[in-house]
């Protein structure tokens, strides 16, 4: 009988254990969570022409990953709602939430509980459970969410409220966006058999090529120049915090000027959509930079159109790390 005691107990303080450490597991904090807490907005046209926005504040609840939010819509030219406060404030409503992490910077917001505000009483209702979930990002300017799947869902872009210029470190954040296209920074030499090239300006002979990237003093900006007899490019790109990506532009010897957005990367390889006018007419490009092997950088020009007909393809540029 004293041996089963002893079985009972000792199973009983490794479930206690094996539950602490689930629990402890669970609520472990949210990486990405630090940005939540702050003033939100976001702002459109409503079908009668009326400017709406739409305010949410959030504060950390007591629980690790728990928020509380109030959101606010108000509309401009709007019927007044609350005559003694003379607002245009349309609804307004408070969440209880927490977040789990998906993966990498996304995150799942799943409601808890809610309550709406009587705007006639200007009061509170009481809280009601709630239970829909969405995926979003947050970082220190932007709060993107994503309702329903992703191709046929609506996004919603909210920008953080501040008056505090400190409060919104854009280098840091821009420095950081930045950073994965380091593997590009240096001096690079090589040469190839171009091909005669009609959007960009270039003959047909053989390209010897000399290309330097570098970052300005505190990291949000790269800086580079491509050079060979008789071509030059000057460019420079960095975090477009609007659009939420790398951008980049460029103009060149031969009258080109062009804009483009990092679309995909991984592993050291860099997908660029790019698209601007030339002498002859309207580029539009992708371009692979591929950086995956120590020493070398590769660049491959892929579905190059000029006014919308298939240009002739060129091949592989392969240069090597100088310095």
């Amino acid at each position: 009988m004293n041996n089963m005691k002893k079985v009972i107990l000792s199973a009983m303080a490794i479930l206690t254990s094996f539950n602490a450490y689930a629990d402890d597991h669970k609520e472990a904090k949210v990486k990405h969570a630090e940005h939540i807490p702050g003033t939100w907005k976001r702002t459109w046209i409503s079908p009668d022409g009326n400017p709406v926005s739409m305010t949410k504040v959030i504060k950390a609840d007591k629980e690790d990953n728990h928020f509380i939010e109030t959101i606010t819509t108000s509309e401009e030219g709007a019927e007044i709602l609350n005559e003694a406060k003379k607002d245009q404030v349309k609804s307004k409503w408070e969440l209880l939430f927490k977040v789990e992490p998906v993966t990498g910077n996304m995150l799942k917001f799943t409601s808890i509980k809610r309550r709406g505000f009587n705007m006639e009483d200007s009061k509170w209702n009481d809280w009601k459970e709630a239970g829909f979930h969405y995926l979003f990002q947050v970082d220190e300017f932007f709060w993107n969410e994503v309702m329903n799947d992703l191709e046929n869902s609506t996004k919603r872009r909210f920008s953080r409220v501040t008056d505090n210029v400190e409060d919104q470190p854009y280098h840091e954040l821009a420095k950081r966006k930045l950073s994965i296209l380091k593997p590009m920074l240096g001096k690079w030499e090589g040469s190839v058999e171009q091909v005669g090239v009609k959007a960009y300006g270039i003959p047909a002979h053989t390209q010897k090529i000399k290309h330097v990237a570098s970052l300005n003093e505190n990291g949000t900006i790269m800086i580079w120049q491509w050079q060979s007899q008789n071509f030059d490019v000057f460019g420079a790109q960095s975090y477009n915090s609007t659009k939420g990506a790398i951008v980049k532009t460029y103009h060149t010897s031969s009258g080109v000027q062009i804009s483009g957005t990092l679309i995909s990367s991984s592993d050291n390889k860099f997908l660029w959509e790019r698209s601007g006018d030339t002498p002859k007419g309207f580029l539009y490009e992708k371009c692979l930079l591929d950086l995956s092997e120590e020493g070398l950088f590769k660049h491959k020009v892929i579905d190059r159109t000029l006014n919308g007909v298939a240009q002739p393809e060129e091949p592989e540029i392969i240069l090597k790390r100088v310095e």
